[in-house]
């Protein structure tokens, strides 16, 4: 028995033989590796996923190159796919018992090439549920829907018009009764207006967010409101595909779809999970439907379309990472930052069986996905297209500078909608007229409106990637802006430059300037002097393109410059030549000549006729001391002031500011005392002069482009200029006429404005209303008020900001003073200085308040 196991056994190990290579299993990878050519969009496929991928593979009903044979329903394509039905009787039992000789595939197609029949038009019903005396008619139907299809296809191969034609398919398309209702693909501007009107009136009274109505509303504006040429942001204007995006969305899409879409516009266009969007955004029923429904439409992408494993990393929170982590064996006791950094290196480092990476990458995605579970993403285009709306319903709102000049307003578009419902509600009140009967009209095309919103977004991208720390990033998107500069067409520029300043701003051209501007500062972070002043010397002298835009920031540009050359490079004879160029510039403000100034009196090497065109004088300087807190708290505050509390007769923190305006008040008899920074001085200028600022007149009409304004967007530009006959007017009113007369008329627009925001008038920083205004007015000089004011007026861009901390008086004593406070180590700045100087040429009691810390024991 044991005799015969082993020769068995030896039988089966012993060698028949070399295997050829056909059967081997290098020939196995290697045809896996080959993969098919997919005969529909010519991509080749690896063997595992061509079959997939022949299901799902779609051809464009409008392709020139692919004829529709036949359409058929899903159970007509598995009766196809079945052949006839086995039918049990004699009849057919004799049928099938004759056991036909089986043919390849192959063989049948050529067998119906060679035959000649015509072709047949096939209609074909919805499928019945059959009884067994049926059975033998649908399978005879069966066959001639089989025989019907092959001769469509023998009349394509033998038609002599398939010569002309690439490649042929016998594909057929799925039957229109199970696509649903077919898309409306073109529409009108007046077919958006129609569809609009609807809207409003069915969901008059319907409790739809705020949101979806306003970005409607702000759709309807825009192109229906006459542009100051007397034409409109019509069909000319927009592409094809903009109006029928604007028609399915007022008019397709369901109020839910609505809803999810701008919550998802008015946020970051980057992936989200659908269980977080639908906990955040509980107004949204049947989100899973909802993102069927957008998907569909083509207004987002599903999960499906999410190929990055970067981006798929970002979006994925501690437990989903190490549940991925412990599948693949990677280190999961790790944070957040560091189990992504191992997934990433894992994913890049690992080979596959076939020596590439992209496999495993491939893998590691596919069960991220799996994970996270549905995740959506709003397209680009769409993003981009209503921010083009909101841009010309509001381009002072949606200016890009706001987000960089003001850290808090993070979001733009939702704080434009939000006001729009404080305006609605009535709780929030602008100068502006409501509703505006101007709109915003210096975009010729869509190409300069859509330039000026991409230039937009990578101003904030750029600016967001110097705050984290990615210089590189940051120096490339200013590249970027760049070679949009140089690349301009010369009919654009000369268009941009024919343009008010005022207007200038919402440009393409201004933003990308002004990107290469941030590219100084972020070469001067890398201490990269040298190659920061070949940009600023570009932008100040050598691009004679830019000399007109960001004209409120050459001076800073220049000082930045001279100082780079005198402290870093050493270049003292350069800087003493560039000093001459940059007091000569007029777009130079006062600020910057007087930094300017200064560097050139310490120089050496400036020439001896050196004359500084400012004259200043030297502020008046008072030393006073407060208590400070001796412990420090561990935030990095080095003094922490502290005040008695009379009513709860506790010591309370304060600020350096608070500490003076208490001394003051204690010390030198006034009264009333504010820590505004000048808000109580803009609070008077806006007063007297409010029909002249906030004028709505046809000459300044241009300067209102919505409702939801503060101010008139040459507020800081061309104030004066524009209204030049007025403010003189003004002034001379100002100066000859009686007191009660000019208080009569402060509290009059007093108490029609106070429940109004605008730029000027701030009426909190008044305690007791007007009568404590009246009472500052009261303390003021005629003269010192008019000398004042035409400063403000004349140069609104240079004197904004500046104003001494505190403003404190007696209207009983008719005293007034204006001090800048500042606690240990702080030093005056250039605009400081100047507004000291003109107070106190003005007869204007100022100076500076130096506050030395004095230890205390007590820790509250």
């Amino acid at each position: 028995m044991s005799r015969v196991k082993k020769e068995k056994k030896e039988k089966v190990l012993s060698s028949a033989g070399p295997v050829s290579y056909k059967r081997s299993i290098l020939a196995a990878f290697e045809k896996q590796s080959n993969g098919r050519i997919c005969p529909l969009c010519k991509v080749k496929f690896s063997l595992a996923s061509y079959k997939s991928h022949m299901n799902e593979c779609n051809v464009a009903e409008d392709d020139d190159e692919i004829e529709v044979l036949a359409t058929y329903t899903r159970e007509e394509a598995v009766l196809l796919r079945a052949g006839p039905e086995i039918v049990l009787g004699e009849e057919s039992f004799s049928e099938i018992t004759s056991n036909p000789k089986k043919r390849r595939r192959t063989e049948k197609i050529e067998e119906l090439e060679s035959t000649s029949a015509p072709p047949n038009n096939v209609v074909l019903g919805t499928p019945r549920p059959t009884t067994c005396n049926e059975n033998l008619e649908t399978s005879l139907q069966s066959s001639e829907v089989t025989e019907n299809i092959a001769n469509h296809v023998r009349n394509i191969k033998t038609s002599p018009d398939s010569e002309n034609h690439r490649r042929k398919s016998t594909r057929v398309l799925r039957s229109e009764s199970q696509q649903g209702p077919v898309k409306k693909e073109s529409a009108t501007i007046a077919e958006v207006i129609d569809t609009i009107d609807n809207f409003e009136s069915r969901t008059a009274n319907t409790p739809l967010p705020y949101y979806v109505k306003c970005t409607i509303r702000i759709l309807k504006r825009v192109i229906s409101t006459m542009k100051t040429d007397g034409t409109y942001y019509s069909d000319d204007f927009w592409l094809p595909g903009d109006i029928i995006t604007f028609y399915r969305f007022v008019n397709e899409l369901s109020d839910g779809a609505k809803c999810l879409l701008v919550r998802l516009f008015i946020r970051k266009p980057v992936w989200y999970h659908l269980e977080k969007l639908e906990q955040k955004y509980p107004e949204v029923q049947n989100i899973n439907e909802v993102v069927v429904e957008l998907t569909k439409m083509e207004f987002v992408d599903d999960d499906s379309s999410l190929k990055s494993l970067e981006e798929a990393l970002k979006i994925s929170d501690v437990s989903v990472l190490k549940n991925i982590a412990k599948k693949f064996k990677i280190d999961s006791n790790k944070n957040r930052q560091e189990t992504i950094q191992s997934i990433k290196c894992f994913a890049q480092s690992q080979q596959s069986i076939f020596g590439g990476t992209g496999s495993v990458e491939a893998s590691v995605l596919k069960a991220l996905k799996k994970e996270l579970g549905t995740c959506v993403k709003i397209r680009d285009g769409f993003v981009d297209l209503f921010k083009c709306l909101f841009t010309v319903y509001c381009p002072v709102t949606t200016n890009s500078a706001n987000v960089i000049d003001n850290s808090s307003a993070t979001n733009v578009y939702q704080d434009l909608l939000f006001m729009m419902l404080s305006v609605e509600n009535g709780t929030v009140q602008f100068p502006a007229l409501n509703p505006c009967p101007t709109i915003t009209s210096f975009y010729k095309d869509r190409r300069m409106l859509m330039e000026y919103v991409i230039a937009k977004s990578l101003e904030t991208t750029l600016v967001l990637n110097m705050s984290n720390g990615n210089h590189e990033t940051a120096l490339d998107l200013a590249i970027d802006a760049k070679e949009f500069l140089d690349q301009m067409p010369e009919e654009h520029k000369r268009y941009y430059d024919s343009l008010e300043v005022h207007e200038r701003k919402f440009t393409p051209i201004w933003v990308h300037t002004r990107c290469c501007g941030h590219a100084t500062t972020l070469l001067e972070k890398q201490k990269k002097y040298g190659m920061a002043v070949e940009w600023q010397r570009d932008l100040l002298i050598t691009n004679k393109d830019v000399q007109l835009y960001c004209i409120d920031s050459r001076g800073l540009w220049w000082d930045r410059m001279l100082l780079n050359l005198d402290s870093h490079l050493k270049e003292k004879q350069e800087c003493a030549k560039m000093i001459q160029l940059a007091i000569n510039d007029p777009s130079v403000l006062e600020k910057e000549l007087l930094s300017i100034q200064d560097r050139a009196l310490k120089l050496k090497e400036m020439p001896p006729d050196f004359r500084p065109p400012l004259n200043i004088g030297i502020p008046k300087k008072r030393v006073i001391s407060a208590r400070t807190i001796a412990k420090s708290l561990g935030d990095g505050r080095l003094n922490r002031f502290v005040i008695r509390d009379d009513e709860k007769e506790e010591d309370v923190e304060c600020s350096v500011e608070e500490a003076a305006r208490r001394w003051y008040m204690e010390n030198e008899g006034y009264t009333i005392g504010v820590h505004d920074e000048g808000a109580t001085w803009h609070t008077l200028f806006g007063l007297i002069f409010y029909d002249i600022i906030f004028s709505t007149e046809e000459g300044v009409a241009s300067t209102w482009h919505s409702e939801v304004q503060d101010c008139p967007s040459d507020l800081s530009n061309t104030l004066y200029s524009k209204r030049k006959e007025k403010f003189e007017d003004r002034f001379e009113w100002l100066g000859e006429v009686d007191q009660e007369v000019i208080e009569d008329n402060i509290r009059k627009i007093w108490t029609l404005k106070q429940n109004e925001t605008n730029r000027e008038c701030s009426w909190k920083h008044f305690p007791s209303g007007v009568e404590d205004c009246v009472g500052l007015f009261q303390c003021i000089s005629r003269t010192a008020l008019v000398s004042i004011f035409r400063r403000l007026a004349e140069n609104y861009r240079n004197s904004r900001s500046g104003f001494p901390d505190l403003t404190l008086w007696n209207p009983e004593k008719k005293t007034v003073a204006v001090i800048e406070v500042k606690g240990p180590g702080d030093r005056l700045s250039t605009k400081q200085r100047l507004w000291l100087s003109v107070f106190a040429d003005n007869g204007i009691e100022s100076e500076v308040c130096h506050v030395e810390a004095q230890n205390s024991r007590l820790l509250v």
